[in-house]
């Protein structure tokens, strides 16, 4: 676990208060490296060991999705001396409605606020960490969102859409064991069912805008 091996990989100087090192490291990992799942989809089984994790995407310049980018994203952070813990969340399938615990996220704390970090959304995946403060609208390169409280769940990341705002993923800001983690992506990863097991999903953030691929 190469804390500057990490660094040149996705291009990141140190400096800063550590908002500003925590806002800067997650736009650098999430530009650098891509949100992929071609294990899955090629039928590999997925290691969530942070030495596994550091290999596939550091030293190999492989991608990954939400487990592995937020797991790998988790533990260097910490070896940055940040405090951040991971949770499980659920993607929004329609106004209010979530589903399963599919997706990992991060909570940092930083300069006397706490900060949702998701470097392993894909799509419309905010590129810097949003502050937990409910109602605030925090615009991020083009793409503003917020956090409100929710009935399904305690906390709704919402995007602003042209109709509106509208839920995103949910979560409750209980921190996950490991074994949660593998448990959840035990199921995306093996589960006939899966998206990631039926479609081909690619996603690679640039500083001008995003590339996605889904299927051909």
């Amino acid at each position: 676990m190469d804390l500057q091996a990490y660094f040149d990989r996705i291009g990141y100087v140190e400096g800063g208060t550590d908002s500003e090192r925590l806002r800067r490291v997650h736009r650098a990992h999430i530009t650098h490296i891509p949100f992929e799942a071609l294990d899955v989809y090629n039928g590999k089984a997925l290691s969530l060991k942070p030495e596994d994790l550091f290999d596939k995407m550091v030293t190999r310049g492989r991608g990954g999705y939400c487990f592995e980018m937020n797991g790998l994203f988790c533990a260097m952070v910490r070896e940055m001396g940040i405090p951040i813990y991971g949770v499980l969340a659920r993607i929004a399938m329609a106004p209010g409605a979530f589903g399963a615990h599919t997706h990992r996220m991060n909570i940092a704390e930083a300069d006397g606020a706490r900060w949702v970090c998701d470097v392993g959304y894909g799509g419309d995946c905010f590129t810097v960490p949003l502050r937990l403060e409910l109602g605030l609208e925090q615009t991020a390169y083009g793409t503003t969102y917020r956090i409100v409280k929710s009935e399904k769940v305690q906390y709704s990341v919402q995007i602003l859409r042209e109709e509106g705002f509208a839920d995103m993923l949910g979560f409750d800001d209980i921190p996950a064991l490991p074994e949660d983690f593998e448990l959840s992506n035990f199921y995306t990863n093996c589960h006939p069912t899966s998206g990631f097991r039926n479609f081909l999903m690619l996603n690679r953030f640039t500083e001008e805008g995003r590339y996605s691929m889904f299927n051909q």
